[in-house]
């Protein structure tokens, strides 16, 4: 199959990843998405499910919006994307995370100039999943004036629950861009083996999506979409009608 976008490699010292870019020859605004191999093709995807990103530009009928995928590295993805460090000792899972600030550094100052500089975008977008959407949360408290918008789907700041309760009774975001929140309600992980939390894992996924609705409603917000799939599991094949409306929207600011 040809690839439709194009790869590049940007590094910042010893820090480097593949980044995908799709952008459509009248694209004057973008959005940056986490697990970036996941974004495009199923074949490319780690579990051979993918957002399908541009069938969704298509799907919404929107044709300036460029598609900007960031790739992780299974080592290192957590701890990229993690800001606070796993609070799930007790369950006999290892310690990772914590270490968000240099990806969100890399982000605010090699791919966002990168972009500015090669494409000229007017301003930009950031989505992502699970702990991608936690790193999507971080980033929207920097109030970054680039970015308009954020997708936060199916959030698992249960990992952390002391540090993310803390961080979003004490964030101010930005009232006047636009969100998206979405859970499934049969949402699970491979990642956790302990058999109490499992039961407890789809309503900790739909509490987040609350929670995070919640404090952005207390900063003054107030173009947010909350979704619920009570069907909802943990992949990209039900995040996929989320992300198209959440393109559409932000195609329309």
């Amino acid at each position: 199959m040809k690839r439709k976008y194009e790869i590049a490699v940007l590094s910042k010292g010893a820090y480097a990843r593949t980044v995908r870019l799709y952008v459509p020859q009248k694209a004057d605004r973008a959005i940056i998405m986490h697990d970036g191999q996941n974004v495009f093709y199923d074949e490319d995807a780690a579990y051979k499910k993918s957002w399908r990103a541009i069938d969704a530009l298509k799907a919404a009928g929107v044709k300036n919006t460029a598609i900007i995928g960031i790739d992780s590295v299974g080592a290192t993805r957590n701890d990229d994307y993690l800001p606070f460090p796993t609070e799930l000792d007790k369950y006999g899972l290892p310690l990772c995370g914590g270490k968000a600030e240099v990806y969100a550094d890399y982000i605010q100052t090699i791919i966002i100039p990168y972009l500015d500089k090669r494409f000229g975008f007017k301003f930009y977008a950031m989505a992502g999943s699970s702990a991608g959407a936690n790193m999507t949360a971080y980033y929207a408290a920097k109030l970054d004036p680039r970015l308009r918008a954020y997708a936060m789907f199916s959030a698992a700041l249960f990992v952390s629950p002391q540090a993310y309760g803390k961080f979003l009774n004490e964030t101010k975001f930005d009232p006047n861009a636009l969100y998206a929140v979405y859970a499934g309600g049969s949402e699970q992980t491979g990642e956790v083996p302990d058999p109490e939390i499992i039961k407890q894992v789809p309503q900790l996924f739909v509490n987040d999506a609350f929670d995070i609705t919640n404090a952005l409603r207390a900063s003054g917000a107030t173009n947010i979409t909350l979704d619920y799939n009570h069907n909802g599991v943990h992949d990209e094949t039900c995040w996929r009608d989320p992300f198209k409306l959440f393109v559409k929207n932000f195609a329309d600011l």
